[in-house]
């Protein structure tokens, strides 16, 4: 198993197991969603930045006809962490490092994702027409990836669009959004089934990243409880008075009585 993919499941389990006497061990908190942030190929100060520590790992993003020479370039800055590359299509061979591989195109050849002893992840866009969406689960790929990064702060429409992947899969998710997002909007990432939450390292800097770090780290796994008469009213069966009304015997037969003999 890749470290992405670890990363991700120990963040579904939650805190880890203590060995040995439990009042004597120390839980270990793990964040229930991974931090990861998303460098252009060649930028040297992202590299750096995410080089620091308070990222679970990082993806240069390489689409777009980027420069193979920048992508070798940030991959190099940051060996010895967990990292992959974004590209249009998935590729046979990566960077010397990289952990996991992301792919946006639908036109990727088959052959790149099999025999792939790295992680593959595909950039799924929500829009998919019903039919394919719901065959992505039949994919031969560790996880996707949904932007919703197209704007500014987390809406309703993009909490939409990400319900619709998720409802078809029950692979990892990571949330690529536009900017840091607030305490509110990492619940509703948490809510929504969000596995990583995605930040582009650009303008961002390491006292940013760490206060974001430390949203994540105390950061419930579940939700707490609605509030009693928050819940789905349900209706009862309608009170006897408001029922149908009962059938009325009929009366003997005045005449019957006189035939008898």
């Amino acid at each position: 198993m890749g470290e992405l993919l670890d990363k991700l499941e120990r963040a579904s389990r939650g805190a880890a197991a203590p060995l040995g006497f439990a009042q004597m061990v120390k839980r270990e908190k793990i964040a229930p969603m991974l931090l990861l942030g998303a460098l252009a190929a060649g930028d040297a100060a992202g590299a750096k930045l995410a080089a620091d520590g308070a990222l679970d790992g990082t993806i240069v993003v390489g689409t777009g006809g980027a420069d193979k020479a920048g992508v070798d370039r940030s991959a190099a800055a940051l060996k010895g962490t967990t990292f992959g590359v974004w590209l249009d299509e998935a590729q046979p061979a990566m960077p010397e490092g990289a952990d996991f591989g992301v792919f946006s195109s639908e036109t990727t050849p088959a052959s790149a994702l099999s025999g792939n002893e790295r992680t593959t992840v595909m950039h799924v866009v929500p829009e998919l027409d019903d039919s394919l969406l719901r065959t992505i689960e039949n994919l031969p790929v560790d996880a996707f990836l949904v932007s919703l990064a197209d704007a500014g702060s987390l809406t309703v429409r993009q909490l939409m669009r990400l319900a619709r992947v998720r409802g078809v899969t029950s692979r990892p998710i990571l949330v690529h959004v536009a900017s840091l997002p607030t305490q509110e909007e990492i619940e509703l990432l948490r809510d929504a089934g969000a596995g990583a939450v995605v930040v582009d390292l650009a303008g961002q800097t390491a006292a940013s990243l760490k206060a974001l770090r430390d949203l994540l780290d105390d950061l419930p796994h579940e939700a707490p409880k609605r509030r009693k008469g928050r819940g789905v009213v349900t209706l009862g069966s309608p009170p006897a008075s408001a029922s149908a009304p009962s059938r009325r015997e009929p009366e003997p037969d005045e005449d019957d009585d006189d035939d008898e003999p």
